[in-house]
């Protein structure tokens, strides 16, 4: 239903409230007389500290779920992969996602990619899915065959690394070197490795024996554990030199992917778009589709919990209205004075109206105050400490002013719709009623 400034309507309030400056003014006034009642003054306070509370959990929670979002942004970025170029079915030899290294470079797009200003390198990759088994514990993996130069990249993050002497074994009396495996921190955890273990690496592609086919095996020793800052990788993914995948999998001169690293980590979707209009039977991710799903499901949580945490700032919003209620008829002596000097029904309202949004801003401006001290504490202090699951071992803050100004103009919109009823419940009351009832 529409109103008129007249009758008291939404439009009406909100345009008298900033036309009729004195509506405040007395809106201020109604609010400090309530020092007389004890209960109206505890309702007042009530509705306060319930905005603040919701402001305040609105901007923590939100602040920390994109601190995560962040983090885990700043661990893709410091990851190597960054494009990830594979061949299609159509293309891939033996149905099992090879391709001859020569396929990728005879049209000059490997070329032109190594080229690139924007790109830092393009690494092959011989990768393939295998069974990781170390005494009784066996888990699967991605065994990923990576060049010299890669292997080296990688060793930054190793954390533990073998001796030479480690990497052999002796056997009939010969000593045999074996080739070597970096296995993520996680998984060596998992599975009780330590640098110089020896490992079998089963693969699925079979190779014909005697009788039957037999599963291919091979073993490997642990060179070193790294710690890559992202747990699904270290658990499942492992690394070793091209040329011992390629001779583990007895195929030489094949590869199955190719990673792409950038020097500007954000311009991977304008690269990506170059890559694959120039390489048509070849399927070509950036970072942002290959994690969709879970920056997705961290988009869906953010909001769920927007939401969720908004009922606060609502319930705390039932509470405005019933002091406004309240004074409503503790002031219908007033109200009547005031329409008999010639106050519209608007003006009216627009004065209850002030008086609630008075209480309302200012809980919404101690949450905004105490949400970001909050904050600030557990940046700097860091007093949170999560288990080991999490990517990150204490709580992240990120601070975006946009949360900020979003979060208390929700709560203001909340507790002016609040506001409207007994608002407009003030402005329907009559002279007469003041006198009658006042």
């Amino acid at each position: 239903m529409e109103y008129n400034s007249g009758s008291g309507g939404a439009r009406g309030i909100l345009a008298h409230l900033w036309a009729s400056p004195w509506t405040v003014w007395i809106g201020f006034r109604y609010l400090r007389s309530k020092k007389n009642s004890r209960f109206l003054s505890f309702i007042t306070f009530i509705s306060m500290f319930g905005v603040m509370i919701g402001v305040t959990a609105l901007i923590v929670v939100l602040s920390v779920m994109d601190g995560f979002e962040s983090e885990l942004k700043k661990r893709l970025m410091s990851s190597d992969l960054h494009i990830l170029i594979t061949p299609k079915a159509e293309v891939a030899s033996f149905d099992r996602g090879y391709v001859n290294t020569q396929e990728f470079d005879a049209s000059g797009v490997g070329e032109r990619l190594r080229t690139d200003p924007r790109v830092e390198s393009v690494w092959p990759i011989v990768s393939t899915e295998v069974i990781l088994k170390s005494g009784r514990k066996i888990t699967g993996s991605v065994l990923k065959g990576v060049t010299a130069e890669r292997l080296e990249r990688l060793k930054k993050q190793v954390s533990e690394m073998a001796e030479s002497k480690m990497l052999v074994k002796q056997e009939k009396g010969e000593t045999i070197r074996l080739p070597g495996v970096f296995v993520g921190q996680e998984m060596a955890y998992e599975m009780g490795l330590i640098p110089g273990d020896f490992v079998t690496l089963i693969s699925p592609t079979e190779t014909e024996g005697p009788f039957s086919t037999v599963p291919r095996l091979k073993r490997f020793v642990v060179e070193g554990i790294y710690r890559s800052g992202m747990p699904e990788q270290e658990l499942h993914t492992v690394f070793a030199q091209d040329h011992a995948v390629r001779g583990f999998l007895r195929r030489a001169s094949v590869v199955s992917q190719w990673e792409v690293t950038l020097k500007e980590f954000d311009e991977a979707v304008p690269v990506a778009s170059t890559i694959r209009s120039s390489l048509p039977n070849f399927r070509v991710e950036d970072w942002v589709q290959m994690n969709a799903h879970l920056f997705a499901a961290l988009t869906l949580e953010r909001l769920a919990m927007f939401v969720i945490l908004a009922f606060i700032v609502v319930v705390a919003s039932f509470n405005i209205i019933t002091t406004l209620t309240l004074m409503v008829l503790e002031k219908k002596k007033d109200i009547a004075v005031l329409k008999t000097m010639g106050a519209e029904n608007a003006q009216v309202a627009a004065i209850f109206l002030s008086e609630g949004l008075l209480i309302g801003g200012v809980g919404v401006a101690g949450g905004v105050v105490f949400g970001l001290l909050i904050c600030l504490a557990l940046k700097r202090w860091e007093f949170i400490q999560l288990p080991d699951v999490y990517i990150d071992r204490t709580l992240p803050v990120n601070f975006r002013p946009e949360y900020y100004a979003v979060i208390a103009l929700s709560a203001l919109v909340i507790i002016v719709v609040a506001c409207l009823y007994p608002s407009r419940r003030a402005a329907k009351l009559t002279p007469l009623d003041g006198i009658r009832f006042g």
